[in-house]
């Protein structure tokens, strides 16, 4: 199984078969980590179409196989976690840090004109 990325939960998927000799209960493995059944089955339908696998009932278990590809791709499972998602803009990167005793000064144009306006200051209640 070449994949490019490995999800969080394969991987907790491939570490807990792999720790286990024999076969695993796949209840243990949902009650450990929390994991749908959907998440369990899709990983484990490609590892038994390519024969790192076995898939008895509610039992799995990692193949000879299976064993080994975990062993020689390693890195690639569980160190080649690249973060998707947020990365700082150029902007951000290149923004000039604040002075820490500078005063805080408010952007003017975002503060609504007419707050103060609106305060009861008159009405002691």
């Amino acid at each position: 199984m070449h994949m490019n990325k490995y999800t969080s939960s394969d991987r907790e998927i491939i570490r807990f078969l792999f720790e286990k000799d024999g076969w695993s209960d796949l209840y243990d493995l949902h009650v450990a980590f929390l994991l749908s059944p959907a998440q369990v089955l899709d990983l484990l339908e490609r590892m038994v179409a390519m024969n790192f696998a076995e898939v008895k009932e509610i039992r799995a278990r990692l193949t000879l196989t299976g064993r080994e590809w975990v062993l020689a791709a390693r890195k690639g499972i569980f160190f080649g976690t690249e973060k998707s998602g947020w990365k700082p803009s150029l902007e951000e990167l290149t923004h000039k840090a604040l002075d820490p005793s500078a005063p805080y000064l408010p952007k003017l144009r975002l503060v609504d004109r007419t707050f103060f306006q609106k305060l009861p200051l008159d009405n002691p209640e």
